[in-house]
């Protein structure tokens, strides 16, 4: 009789566990289909674009930050008024010689935050640079740079295909993390400047005379800030003003050169004989070696 009543005491629990069990994973599965995650919330900002077009178009991408990405942006720190993210200056530059280039990006940014009640945990900068057709970067070479720690996060959209020409590819786009220093967010100091250089190669241009001109649009610029919620850790996404800044005003040119229409029949004859002067060498080697190493197993006892 004892034995009866603890197997239907034990059936009891186990029961009762069953029952516990399914209502917390029904809520915790009701609360996760209820969550609706923002375009702004991604990693990077340009992730939701491409996912909804193959091809960077300017007007496109424009709409989409304006509609997606700020429309939607969380209200919990632009309650405070006081909070206004602003860049002061911005100047751009090329450096180097040749077909590989740095693109330098330095500018000022200020946050007032003397008035803020709920002033932000962390910020990070994120630069997105539209790249113009016959320039791309190399995804390989900017993640040497976030190992390093010199780039916080770093990412290519768009057409990532290194070995196509100019007249052959699409144009691609670069989206770079970089970290505010910890005194910008404090009531130390309002203002930071923030430099960055932007590794970039050329793709060979069209046929033609003298030198293909690229020329560089000024970035976008964003400021993403983490704030400590009631509940849950709250990221904001804020657009920072170029037209307010204090700016060199020019976009930064490069002059890709050419290849000659005329050296065209030239170079092409050279490269088949060097190809095949090459194949030749080495056919010729493969049959020496296979030669000695027949006559060194005959010439062994």
């Amino acid at each position: 009789m004892m034995e009866l009543h603890d197997l239907l005491a034990r059936c009891l629990v186990m029961i009762v566990a069953v029952i516990q069990i399914s209502t917390i994973s029904s809520c915790l599965g009701t609360a996760v289909s209820n969550e609706v995650p923002a375009p702004y919330l991604d990693k990077y900002v340009a992730k939701s674009y491409f996912s909804k077009h193959d091809n960077l178009i300017d007007s496109k991408f424009e709409d989409f930050v304006a509609h997606d990405i700020l429309s939607g942006a969380c209200v919990s720190l632009q309650d405070n008024v006081e909070f206004e993210p602003k860049l002061s200056a911005l100047h751009r530059k090329l450096i180097g010689e040749g077909s590989h280039r740095r693109l330098s990006s330095s500018f000022r940014l200020k946050m007032s935050l003397e008035s803020v009640s709920r002033p932000p945990k962390s910020c990070e900068v994120i630069i997105v640079e539209r790249l113009p057709s016959g320039v791309f970067a190399d995804p390989f070479e900017l993640q040497h740079l976030v190992q390093r720690g010199v780039l916080r996060e770093a990412a290519v959209f768009g057409d990532t295909n290194l070995e196509l020409p100019s007249f052959r590819s699409n144009r691609s786009l670069v989206e770079v993390h970089l970290e505010t220093g910890s005194n910008l967010i404090s009531e130390q100091k309002d203002e930071q400047e923030i430099h960055t250089e932007l590794p970039l190669h050329a793709r060979y241009q069209p046929l033609g005379h003298g030198f293909s001109r690229v020329e560089f649009a000024s970035p976008d610029l964003f400021l993403r800030c983490n704030t400590k919620g009631n509940q849950h850790a709250t990221s904001c996404l804020f657009s920072l003003d170029k037209q307010s800044a204090e700016s060199n005003d020019s976009h930064p040119v490069w002059e890709v050169p050419c290849g000659s229409r005329e050296h065209m029949e030239v170079v092409s004859a050279f490269t088949f004989i060097s190809a095949v002067v090459s194949a030749l060498l080495i056919i010729v080697a493969s049959i020496r070696y296979s030669h000695d190493k027949a006559c060194n197993a005959l010439k062994q006892p």
